[in-house]
């Protein structure tokens, strides 16, 4: 790696920029200040702010981590891949409090009944099953990045099991896609415009930084 800060920044004002603009975007399209409801004290229009914040912290974490790893090491000199995988998790499961979102701002859309609970399952199976495949075959671990850190990952091939076989990009084309479940089984707009927006800022993650991070990983060849 020849330009190590050229690539350290390498597509971050695609990623990240254009992630703070669909933040925004969606922010404009949500009108909760006349929702009264609220959970624990905290309003409809914070938890949809926390829910929007969340995947913008999340990536902008990951992209530091990887690519200062990747570049001077710097995670393993510091922190190590155990700090950093905690971390991590902690961020992952803190998506889920866009669960709330769609209870103080149920049916603002429309009033959900048996056809959109019916087709809410429909549309979680997938990223169940995605769920299922990350823990039984690629491993949380693996997920969470940790062939930034260990480079025995860089002889393992890609995996082609469970739901990987229809997919390599299994976890961002269907895991990711769980949120729209919530929003469906709900009627809730405003998880719908963070699933909207968790679903396109993730493909810009991949896409602008780990797809990136693959060819210095894996070689080339074996990017798809």
């Amino acid at each position: 790696m020849e330009n190590k800060i050229g690539f350290f920044f390498k597509h971050q004002i695609w990623h990240l920029g254009g992630t703070i603009v669909f933040f925004y975007i969606g922010t404009q399209f949500v009108d909760l200040e006349s929702n009264t409801n609220a959970f624990i004290g905290i309003s409809a229009l914070v938890w949809f702010m926390i829910a929007m914040s969340i995947p913008l912290v999340h990536q902008t974490y990951v992209w530091i981590c990887w690519r200062s790893e990747l570049c001077w090491k710097l995670i393993s000199n510091t922190i190590g891949f155990k700090g950093y995988v905690i971390l991590f998790f902690i961020l992952m499961i803190s998506r889920l409090s866009a669960i709330v979102l769609c209870f103080v701002d149920y049916g603002s859309l429309y009033t959900p009944g048996w056809f959109a609970w019916i087709l809410a399952i429909i549309i979680f199976i997938p990223g169940a099953y995605t769920m299922y495949s990350v823990k039984k075959y690629f491993g949380f671990l693996r997920a969470a990045g940790a062939d930034h850190f260990d480079t025995k990952y860089r002889d393992i091939p890609f995996e082609k099991r469970g739901i990987f076989k229809w997919t390599p990009n299994a976890m961002y084309a269907f895991g990711i896609g769980i949120p729209f479940a919530f929003a469906t089984a709900t009627g809730s707009q405003s998880m719908f415009i963070v699933a909207i927006y968790t679903y396109i800022s993730i493909w810009l993650h991949y896409f602008c930084t780990e797809k990136e991070d693959f060819k210095i990983i894996y070689g080339n060849n074996q990017v798809s």
